[in-house]
């Protein structure tokens, strides 16, 4: 006898015969493949790290082959608020995958029915009851549907049907499909749970500090910020170069300047470490290792910080091996990761503290010369600065972690030049470690790196002033300012420039100048850098420009490769002579991207 409850549905179904769920206990079940359940939960772990609709149309091929059924499929439950819930075909696998998508009645479906029930069903012959399946060739002769549990109502459901007359379906079945309804009731709950989470951390403007931002969004954001302040800081460090070649010896300009020029030293590294946090997460930001002199790396990491250290009346103390020794490394990358804790060590280290680097390794003439395996090197930077709470220590490699000293202090940052210094020593296959007693008590960080090499193995190549010969330089930026500075910085390097603000202006220039070298923006409205290189590059009489890409991006966010795009170089704002150099002195076939 139908209850009196039951939706009229249902009581029609069940008078036509269609629901037959009684029949499962009675068929032969076959025997447990624990060996594929165990190969397709591996499979859905894997999966629940794509997105949302790619877990689902696993778990409807998972149930395709391990029921092997003739199609299967999620009805996942959706509403916009306004109409009746409906049942969307939100995976399909099988002969029914082209109905992906479909939406589906929820009073008069199998999936409806399961759900009113609350338990798995075996319907026979279900087209021949519920309009909704009419499509579906061949015939259906029996669906197997269980619900995917939910909190307050079920997600939805997981079915597979048969058009087969040879192929039912038994208990073992639904216990497969029970298992995972409630393997895709975790997924959609983590899904949900992450949605809030995002949602939560936009309203409170906190994207740094969510759990689960949107990462090409959040990459798009700091490239973007970089690019922008990159922009102001190129003309006021060309701006402020000059001047203190035009004022001469005049202590109190030359103070303000010194002060300025500070103050621009400390936005470069924050802007670095922004461009450098973007590079990280797209795994652009590489090491080019060659051979170098350690001391001569050592003493570059010093001299970035020395006016620093100076101005704070610190004690720098350098202990050193007193024979050479030959490491195979990227000299700029590791100077970037001693001058960053250096950095750090000055930051945080009061008036008259003292500051020690130290370095162990092998003599490298000590290790035979066909000898390649790589010794370690040891360097220890201890400080009587404030200290690291212990509670803080785990993590301090954490993008974006800062101590409460840190936010105190003017020159805190943004706690992302850790970051950046312990992927460079990853990648040089070496480990870093800082170890603090506690708050007061200073600091020491300790770098192992495996570049220690034979010297005879080594072509060291000695540095050389970096002079560039005058140059004819075409100069186009829309930026009026940075295009303004930099013109007379490379004037007083001794160059011909010649200034443009738009791609028009720079093409009527090039009719009577020809330039060695172009300076080309690449975000300039109108004609962009990269139409402005095509039609140069159809110019006779510029065949032989060096044409040198200018961008506020990092290569996560989207700049070209030199052969795509008719550049030969790519840089970085801002331009600093030294790259300006290396344009000069390389052939265009050179990789000088920045």
């Amino acid at each position: 006898m139908i209850e009196s409850s039951e939706s009229p549905v249902v009581g029609r179904v069940r008078r036509a015969g269609a629901l037959i769920t009684d029949e499962l206990a009675g068929r032969p079940a076959r025997s447990p493949d624990f060996a594929a359940e165990n190969n397709a939960l591996h499979r859905l772990a894997q999966a629940l790290a794509a997105p949302d609709s790619t877990v689902l149309q696993v778990l409807s091929e998972i149930a395709l082959t391990l029921c092997d059924a003739g199609s299967a499929g999620i009805s996942r439950l959706e509403s916009d608020g306004e109409h009746e819930p409906a049942f969307c075909w939100a995976a399909l696998s099988g002969r029914c995958a082209e109905f992906v998508g479909k939406m589906i009645s929820r009073d008069d479906s199998p999936s409806g029915v399961t759900l009113a029930l609350g338990a798995a069903q075996l319907f026979a012959f279900p087209q021949r009851h519920f309009a909704c399946l009419g499509s579906a060739i061949p015939e259906i002769v029996e669906e197997l549907v269980v619900p995917i549990p939910g909190t307050p109502e079920p997600w939805g459901a997981l079915w597979v049907m048969s058009h087969d007359a040879e192929r039912r379906f038994d208990d073992e079945h639904r216990r497969i499909l029970s298992s995972l309804a409630n393997f895709a009731c975790a997924a959609l709950v983590i899904t949900r749970n992450r949605a809030v989470a995002e949602a939560r951390a936009a309203e409170a403007e906190a994207a740094r500090d969510a759990l689960a931002s949107d990462e090409s969004h959040k990459d798009e954001f700091i490239a973007t910020v970089g690019h922008e302040l990159r922009n102001p800081i190129g003309p006021i460090d060309s701006a402020l170069t000059a001047a203190r070649q035009f004022i001469g010896e005049n202590p109190p300009a030359l103070a303000a300047l010194a002060v300025a020029e500070r103050q621009v030293r400390q936005l470069k590294r924050i802007v670095s470490d922004l461009l450098d946090a973007s590079r990280i997460r797209h795994g652009k930001l590489s090491v080019r290792p060659s051979y170098s002199l350690l001391a001569d790396i050592v003493k570059d990491a010093l001299a970035a910080v020395r006016v620093d250290a100076d101005r704070r009346r610190h004690q720098l103390h350098t202990v050193l091996p007193p024979y050479p020794v030959t490491v195979f490394a990227d000299h700029a990358r590791l100077t970037q990761v001693l001058s960053n804790v250096l950095s750090n060590a000055v930051k945080y280290t009061p008036a008259d503290g003292m500051i020690t680097l130290s370095v162990e390794a092998p003599d490298s003439a000590t290790i035979p010369e066909h000898d390649s395996t790589p010794r370690e090197a040891v360097i220890t930077v201890q400080d009587t600065g404030v200290g690291i709470a212990p509670v803080l220590l785990p993590h301090v490699f954490d993008m974006f972690t800062q101590s409460a000293a840190a936010r105190k202090r003017a020159e805190g940052g943004l706690g992302v030049g850790l970051t950046v210094v312990k992927y460079l020593v990853n990648a040089h296959n070496g480990e870093i470690a800082i170890e603090s007693p506690g708050p007061g008590e200073g600091t020491v960080v300790t770098i192992r790196l495996p570049i220690v090499c034979s010297r005879s193995t080594a072509g060291i190549t000695v540095a050389t002033p970096r002079v560039i010969s005058p140059a004819r330089i075409l100069l186009v930026d829309d930026n009026e300012d940075a295009t303004e500075a930099l013109s007379m910085l490379l004037a007083l390097e001794g160059h011909e420039v010649k200034q443009a603000l738009s791609g028009p202006e720079a093409l009527s220039i090039v009719d009577s100048f020809t330039p060695d070298v172009a300076l080309i923006d690449i975000s300039m409205p109108g004609m962009d850098g990269h139409e402005l290189a095509r039609l140069l590059r159809e110019r006779e009489r510029c065949a032989l420009t060096r044409l040198v890409a200018l961008t506020g991006h990092t290569a996560a966010a989207g700049v070209p490769e030199a052969e795509d795009d008719g550049f030969d170089f790519h840089l970085v704002k801002p331009l600093s002579l030294e790259d300006l150099a290396d344009v000069l002195r390389s052939s265009p076939s050179s990789d000088l991207t920045r």
